[in-house]
């Protein structure tokens, strides 16, 4: 008969590292400790952690050492954290990687991050420094990046250009990388950028605003 310790119930060893292997499968590799509540004993993840088949990526997630590796396992990692779910069965827009995190994700390369950040709702609390905007996202705003959902090309331009402290040439910068790297081109960006900025204050013409910003991008 099963008992429970902090949450966990007791469980075969063999048994409880199948079920780590099932959930990492589907997860680059990755497992929340909240996924296995009820399944995975603390003693059982213990031993898995002394014999070095799982380590820790940020509190509360763990990597299968023979599994495979997220290119961006912290911003992964922390996305599992955010409800009990396994990722193939979450909503798209829930919880979707944006502002300057999603310009990571594009591979910009010229908007630092120094933090993580969503848009939408986390079910359960995330560490600090980590900044859940409280904005929606459509489904349609949003695309999948090595297993993460991100905004699309234009909330993200949009997002930044809103108060997050980036000049024009900054953004010039990033959606020049965005349409060289094949995510958009300028010609679907312009009229996306109309209906992003709609709403928000100041609301701009998306292809007006986008040649500016281009433009000052080319001047430095």
């Amino acid at each position: 008969m099963g008992f429970t310790m902090k949450g966990f119930s007791r469980s075969n060893p063999l048994d409880a590292f199948v079920r780590i292997c099932t959930l990492a499968e589907g997860q680059h590799g990755l497992v929340a400790i909240a996924q296995l509540r009820g399944e995975v004993s603390e003693q059982v993840l213990t031993q898995l952690r002394d014999a070095e088949v799982v380590e820790p990526v940020v509190e509360g997630v763990l990597r299968v050492r023979a599994g495979a590796s997220h290119p961006h396992p912290t911003l992964y990692a922390t996305w599992l954290l955010a409800e009990a779910a396994p990722a193939w069965e979450r909503t798209l827009n829930t919880l979707v990687v944006s502002h300057q995190s999603a310009a990571e994700l594009y591979g910009a390369g010229t908007v630092s991050a120094p933090r993580i950040e969503f848009s939408g709702r986390a079910r359960t609390a995330l560490p600090d420094g980590v900044t859940v905007h409280p904005r929606s996202v459509a489904e349609d705003q949003c695309i999948v990046i090595e297993g993460l959902p991100v905004t699309g090309p234009a909330r993200t331009l949009a997002d930044l250009a809103d108060g997050q402290g980036f000049d024009l040439s900054d953004l010039g910068r990033l959606a020049r990388s965005l349409i060289g790297q094949g995510w958009t081109t300028a010609d679907e960006l312009g009229p996306e950028l109309t209906e992003q900025f709609a709403g928000r204050d100041p609301s701009y013409d998306g292809p007006t605003w986008l040649r500016s910003a281009l433009d000052a991008a080319a001047r430095g």
